[in-house]
């Protein structure tokens, strides 16, 4: 066989797969170094070769892999998504939790005033007949609880402040509050001045922060007997 009719088998002797009368013609063709047939061979090797780097199946496996990581970097992202949305959820829920477990704390307290046999219950009147009135219990040692239902609702600036108004001085500023969404008013706080010194309590609408000094007209007052 003439060097033009083994070319075809060039690719095949390359991949091992040439036998018989055939291949003992390329062989023989190689042994002797025949230009034509010893290039062309090494030439197909070579090509083996390159196409061996990136066979299909790797094209096909890395395209799998592709695919398989976008999705998975989706399912990563979903999940970091619902993970942080889980945790702004608990956070909310851990809040709201303190939140009622403080306003139980509260009304706590302030039940206890209010029951107290030590209390002096008082009810501040207010001087709009149109408001609800307020009352208030004073304890010796626990402080005075204010309570109020149906409250007007206030504007962010304004806040009301709780006076003391003893025998002789100027008025003793006690606590600030704010009713709540519900216009309720729960609350306890302490005070330092001796009852029998104490004439009457007074509440005013004051600006947001509270006043060292009335700057209102009162708003509810009780006079002690």
């Amino acid at each position: 066989m003439n060097c033009d009719q083994l070319a075809p088998l060039y690719q095949k002797y390359a991949l091992g797969a040439l036998e018989g009368e055939e291949r003992a013609e390329l062989d023989a063709h190689i042994a002797r170094a025949c230009p034509q047939c010893t290039s062309g061979v090494a030439q197909a090797r070579k090509a083996l070769a390159k196409h061996e780097m990136f066979p299909a199946w790797a094209w096909i496996a890395a395209a799998a892999l592709a695919l398989i990581t976008g999705y998975t970097v989706r399912q990563m992202n979903n999940q970091n998504d619902q993970l942080a949305q889980l945790r702004k959820q608990m956070k909310l829920a851990t809040m709201q939790n303190q939140s009622l477990q403080n306003r139980l704390e509260l009304n706590h307290m302030v039940a206890s005033v209010m029951l107290s046999p030590d209390s002096l219950p008082l009810k501040l009147a207010p001087k709009d007949k149109n408001m609800p009135a307020v009352y208030a219990y004073l304890h010796p040692h626990m402080g005075v609880a204010i309570t109020a239902d149906q409250m007007p609702s206030l504007s962010p600036a304004r806040t009301l402040q709780l006076w003391f108004l003893p025998k002789t001085g100027k008025p003793l500023s006690i606590a600030i509050f704010r009713p709540d969404a519900a216009g309720q008013i729960a609350l306890v706080a302490p005070f330092h001045i001796p009852r029998n010194e104490i004439s009457a309590l007074a509440v005013t609408e004051e600006p947001s922060g509270g006043s060292p000094q009335p700057t209102s007209a009162i708003a509810w007052m009780a006079q002690l007997r």
